[in-house]
């Protein structure tokens, strides 16, 4: 998603649930004296709420032209010698100072889908000063088997129809092999466990935006898995802001990641998942049930050719 247009960010300026706990963080830790970083900004939101809230010195960052936007926002709200747009990468431009606090929102819908945290820690490390406050600072990947006959149909199963008597099932692996994000309006799904957390990432110390690991779900009824479904939480101040379909939904989705051979499970077994996903690199996960054993990853959504080939980040068992 490039974020350019004031249309790629119109979910998120109305996230109204979202934006309220960032405003009750952001006024804990901003004072009169306090430097405030709102990297990947935006249209600028939460920077503005810094300023509202006493910061000395509020800086914009964001390498998306949605800035030139926002710019016209500061002028527009005579905030200029109070909030400064810097546009770029955080790694390509230089702060003239250190900062009290950084404020983000760099996660993608599964947290690590767009590669964004490995810039805010970039910017941890060289411009928050010691006691320095980050808003969010925690973040949990949670994941749970789930049923979804209707929506793997809709999305898995349908390549294997002939569409005017043309055969396409030959792109049922792709298929299946793909993540979907979406929402639960859009996707019905039934949990078969309690759902797990498979990371937990404190971006005051973090140094890497990875996961590699693995988690059992003991079953608790009998059914049909048909993927698993990813969400993550995240702490803004003193309070958890879940993704979760099962609480108030923000403008970011749940991602289901679906078994190319879905599998008919017992209650009270175990179900073993792993999940791996290297920083900018490709989405593996892997199954165990019984002698049952899938494997399945993003580098096989699509034809391999050559120039797949060389990507670094293949599939890991």
């Amino acid at each position: 998603m490039g974020y350019s247009t004031i249309q790629d960010h119109q979910s998120m300026l109305f996230d109204n649930f979202r934006n309220t706990m960032y405003n009750e963080a952001i006024q804990q830790v901003v004072k009169k004296n306090s430097i405030v970083l709102d990297l990947g900004a935006g249209l600028g939101l939460h920077g503005f709420m810094a300023n509202l809230w006493g910061a000395k010195k509020v800086y914009l960052v964001d390498p998306a032209p949605i800035l030139d936007i926002t710019t016209l926002v500061v002028k527009n709200n005579s905030l200029i010698e109070k909030v400064k747009s810097i546009s770029g990468k955080i790694e390509n431009i230089e702060l003239p100072e250190k900062v009290d606090v950084i404020i983000s929102v760099l996660t993608g819908n599964f947290l690590l889908s767009e590669d964004l945290l490995p810039s805010l820690f970039y910017a941890r490390d060289k411009y928050l000063k010691p006691g320095g406050k980050m808003i969010p600072d925690l973040a949990k990947m949670v994941v749970v088997p789930v049923s979804a006959a209707d929506y793997y149909a809709n999305h898995i199963d349908c390549w294997s129809k002939p569409i005017f008597d043309v055969d396409y099932s030959i792109l049922r692996k792709y298929a299946a092999n793909s993540l979907y994000y979406d929402s639960p309006k859009r996707r019905k799904t039934n949990f078969l466990a309690k759902p797990e957390n498979i990371l937990d990432l404190d971006f005051m110390i973090a140094t890497e935006a990875s996961c590699k690991n693995t988690i059992e779900f003991k079953i608790i009824k009998d059914g049909i898995v048909h993927g698993f479904l990813g969400w993550f939480d995240i702490q803004i101040g003193d309070k958890w802001l879940s993704t979760s379909p099962t609480t108030k939904q923000t403008h970011w989705q749940q991602t289901f990641l679906p078994l190319e051979n879905p599998i008919q499970i017992k209650k009270d077994h175990i179900l073993s998942f792993k999940l791996n996903r290297p920083e900018n690199g490709e989405w593996s996960w892997i199954v165990n049930y019984g002698n049952i054993k899938q494997m399945q990853s993003t580098f096989l959504s699509h034809p391999i050719n050559v120039n797949h080939l060389q990507d670094q980040n293949k599939i890991v068992d």
